[in-house]
This record gives C-alpha cells, sequence and structure tokens, in this order.
C-alpha cells in the first residue's frame, strides 16, 4: 500500500508541474539599406604637379625645388597654411639619348626629368580657383584635379549611416508584416559602403586673354548602405 501511495503521489506532482512552453520560432530577415546626405561643400582640394627636364640629375632637382618653394610661398600669401600643402608622389626619371637621332625629331626630352606631385586644401572654397592660377603662374606645369568635398567627413558619414539603418528596418517591418511577423531584434549589422568621393565640377573662365580660373561649386553626396539580418517572429 505504502509504494502504491507513493506512485500516486509523484504522479500527481508530475501533474501539478507545467510543462515550459515551446519557444517561438524565429526568422531571419536579410535586408539592405541606403542612406544619402546631401552637403554644400566647405574643402577644395587642389592637385598639382611640377616637372622638370635637364640633362644631369643636379640640375634637374635643383629645378625643381626652387619651382616649388616658389609655388609655396606664393600660396602662404594668400593664407594657405603650410600644413595644408602636402607631398603626394615624387620621382626622379632618365631617359638616355641615343647615339642616332630619330628622324624627324619626335620631340622626345632625353636626360632627366624629375617630377612632383602635390596636393593643397583650400578651406575658403571661394579661393580655389585663385589658388589654381597661383601655382601655374608660380612655376606648376599641371593641376591634375580639383575635388569639391566637405572637412568634417565623419559627421556627413554618422548622418548617412543613420538614414541607412532606418532604411533597413523599414524594409524588414515591411517583409514582416507581409508574412504575418513582427521584428523582435537585430543578429548583425554590415557596413556595406562608404561615403562617396567628393566629385569634381570644374569649368575654365573664358572670353579672356588670360582667364581666372573659376569653379561651379555643386553639392557633395555622402551615401552609405548597410546590410542587416532582423529576428521576426509571429
Amino acid at each position: 500500500m505504502k509504494t502504491l501511495a507513493w506512485a500516486a503521489a509523484a504522479a500527481a506532482l508530475l501533474i501539478a508541474i507545467p510543462c515550459p512552453a515551446r519557444a517561438a520560432s524565429t526568422t531571419e530577415l536579410s535586408v539592405s539599406g541606403i542612406g544619402s546626405v546631401t552637403l554644400a561643400p566647405d574643402l577644395a582640394t587642389v592637385d598639382a604637379a611640377v616637372e622638370t627636364y635637364a640633362p644631369s640629375v643636379t640640375e634637374a632637382i635643383g629645378q625643381n625645388n626652387r619651382r616649388y618653394e616658389r609655388i609655396v610661398a606664393a600660396l602662404s600669401k594668400l593664407g594657405i597654411a603650410r600644413a595644408d600643402i602636402a607631398l603626394s608622389n615624387y620621382s626622379i626619371n632618365y631617359n638616355p639619348k641615343p647615339q642616332v637621332l630619330p628622324q624627324p625629331p619626335t620631340g622626345e626630352r632625353y636626360g632627366y626629368t624629375v617630377s612632383r606631385q602635390f596636393t593643397v586644401k583650400v578651406r575658403k572654397i571661394g579661393d580655389a580657383g585663385t589658388v589654381v592660377d597661383t601655382c601655374t603662374s608660380a612655376g606648376a606645369t599641371g593641376i591634375n584635379n580639383v575635388a569639391f568635398g566637405v572637412a568634417d567627413q565623419n559627421a556627413a558619414r554618422e548622418r548617412a549611416t543613420a538614414l541607412a539603418v532606418a532604411d533597413a528596418r523599414a524594409r524588414a517591418e515591411t517583409l514582416a508584416r507581409a508574412a504575418n511577423l513582427h521584428v523582435v531584434g537585430i543578429k548583425s549589422f554590415d557596413l556595406a559602403g562608404g561615403p562617396s568621393g567628393p566629385v569634381p565640377m570644374v569649368r575654365m573662365a573664358a572670353a579672356n586673354p588670360m582667364p581666372a580660373t573659376q569653379f561651379d561649386q555643386s553639392n557633395v553626396n555622402v551615401t552609405v548602405s548597410v546590410d542587416a539580418v532582423f529576428l521576426a517572429e509571429p
């Protein structure tokens, strides 16, 4: 009888303890989002070059140094900080003169070529054209590019990223509603892109024997995309 009583009590205890409910099934929703911010440019970057040629390497280097020093001095008079003038590339090449020159002459240069590329950050964006003209007047042999952008890239990136995340969540919620689910969490986020580089907007003023360089200052677009995985349940 005692054995039967213990068995009955154990059975009653098992019946009294509720079984845990089955966890709701979770669905992963993979989406992407895009965020874009349009800003007025507040920084111009001028990419310029100085090339010099001479029979001896010492002469070619000396000519290049003197030209560059004149450019830096002229830019300083415009108020450009020395820290905003930076060397980006420097090379020395030698092209030996052949014993027999081609006929007719091709115009090819022989001897040493010294090439120096440098960038100038223009923080007063309205002075970008003046900086270009100053570089060429002082000895620059080429202007490779003029790009417009924003000085504070981090702030623009943060704003674009926030918009991209909001766009991804909106897409996930749309998918969830269509499947009779609702978003309950986020599994992962991946930054799939970065801010777009500044696009150069350049035009040369005309109708003047010695025209001043002018620029069309258009807006700068900073775009960020994200890949995200959201969690959804019924």
